[in-house]
């Protein structure tokens, strides 16, 4: 066995102490500097307002500054591909949609990014129903009398809604599953596409129930059908789609956080601890309902197997329905 000197003994020793904490202080300081959360939509629709709810939250337990980035474009794609393609960034986040990891992929020949290759799952966020909405001026009150007018009126009856996203989804099945023809008029974002139906450009749209709530307790958006698993409680007057005649129609949208997959994995368990916290706060998960959110918390586990499901949904609809890959 090798015989060492006190003095190298001694500067071994140094070297080992000064250099083991280096990687075990990189963590314990995280975060050192402000957190920037992405939000892949403009501003005002259901993730910005989701996000923006959560971010305070963020900062307050972090005591660190929070920052909120709009960066929309192609239901999400922009926002993600560039994500996926920068340098390693442990203080930077994506909020996603449940289209951005689990449809995308059946829509876009050239996603720019791999859902499942570029991401690391955080967490769930909170879920929200979708409602099909017309403009009042129409004339119809029920999702029946909306389809009847269309059959009446073929090919005189246009939708909006970004393509790709949830409620575009909800609006092509719609179509396909009442033999209705329509035209579908493409915007750049749901927050667009509402315009569109409020000033009568188009008849109607499916969307996140935040971003329409206000305008339907205002009476300039008529809700024919909550397309969930069950009536939401802001609405109970309204029927679900399955109600009326549409069972396959009970997709919710969903919301989740996610890191570049190069993140550590102890950075991915501090922000998920720190995510299920503020989603298990009482005056967190009362404001959230007050917006039409339902708060979901859990391990990036249970992210993963959401992403799962609804895949197993989405890439049999999507072909079925006729919508074609972009």
């Amino acid at each position: 066995m090798p015989k060492f000197s006190s003095k190298s003994l001694c500067y071994w020793l140094i070297l080992l102490i000064s250099l083991t904490p280096l990687s075990l202080h990189a963590q314990s300081n995280w975060p050192n500097r402000p957190i920037k959360i992405i939000v892949p939509f403009p501003p005002g629709g259901s993730t910005d307002i989701l996000t923006r709810i959560f971010s305070q939250k963020l900062s307050e337990n972090l005591s660190q500054t929070v920052i909120v980035e709009n960066r929309a474009g192609a239901n999400g794609v922009v926002a993600a591909s560039s994500i996926a393609k920068a340098p390693l960034d442990d203080h930077t986040f994506l909020v996603v949609s449940m289209p951005m990891l689990a449809v995308n992929q059946f829509i876009y020949t050239k996603l720019g990014y791999d859902p499942d290759q570029d991401f690391s799952s955080i967490g769930l966020l909170a879920q929200t129903p979708n409602v099909l909405v017309v403009n009042p001026n129409l004339g119809v009150n029920t999702l029946q009398e909306l389809t009847n007018y269309a059959k009446a009126n073929p090919n005189k009856i246009t939708y909006s809604g970004a393509t790709g996203s949830t409620g575009f989804l909800l609006s092509e099945l719609y179509k396909s599953r009442s033999g209705i023809t329509a035209l579908h008029i493409p915007y750049k974002g749901n927050a667009l596409a509402m315009q569109a139906v409020l000033s009568g450009d188009v008849q109607f749209t499916t969307d996140n129930l935040p971003q329409l709530l206000p305008q339907i307790r205002a009476g300039k958006l008529k809700p024919l059908a909550v397309i969930a698993t069950k009536r939401w409680s802001q609405l109970p007057e309204i029927p679900t789609a399955s109600e009326v005649g549409y069972p396959s129609m009970t997709t919710s949208t969903w919301f989740g956080l996610v890191a570049q997959s190069k993140v550590t994995p102890q950075v991915i368990a501090r922000m998920n601890k720190e995510t299920n916290a503020i989603l298990n706060r009482s005056d967190f998960r009362e404001k959230l309902l007050e917006v039409s959110f339902e708060p979901m918390s859990g391990s990036p586990e249970d992210m993963a197997l959401a992403v799962k499901k609804e895949r197993a949904i989405w890439g049999t609809l999507i072909p079925q329905i006729g919508i074609k890959p972009e």
